[in-house]
């Protein structure tokens, strides 16, 4: 869960997004997971993107999402020796 919350913290200082953040384009939720990894002790905690206006396309967040994440996970890799899986999952507008 400490991941999913660095990782939070990380895209909400992610230029593009900090900006549809502030402009309040976008939300940023934790929320429990959908798909409950076997073997894993306790509830998998996910974020989910919400867009909330018509100024950003799917496809940028996506590729804005994706480059953040990228250098979060190099990062962390590099510096504490870690593996995170982030794993980015565009949902359908009814949130399947």
């Amino acid at each position: 869960m400490d991941d999913v919350r660095a990782l939070r913290t990380w895209l909400e200082r992610d230029e593009p997004l900090e900006a549809l953040l502030s402009g309040r384009h976008l939300r940023i939720d934790e929320q429990s997971g959908t798909d409950g990894t076997p073997g894993r002790l306790g509830p998998d905690l996910e974020l989910v993107l919400t867009i909330l206006g018509d100024v950003v396309t799917v496809a940028a967040l996506t590729e804005y999402t994706a480059r953040a994440v990228k250098t979060w996970t190099n990062n962390r890799s590099r510096l504490q020796g870690g593996d995170p899986e982030p794993q980015i999952r565009p949902l359908d507008p009814d949130g399947e």
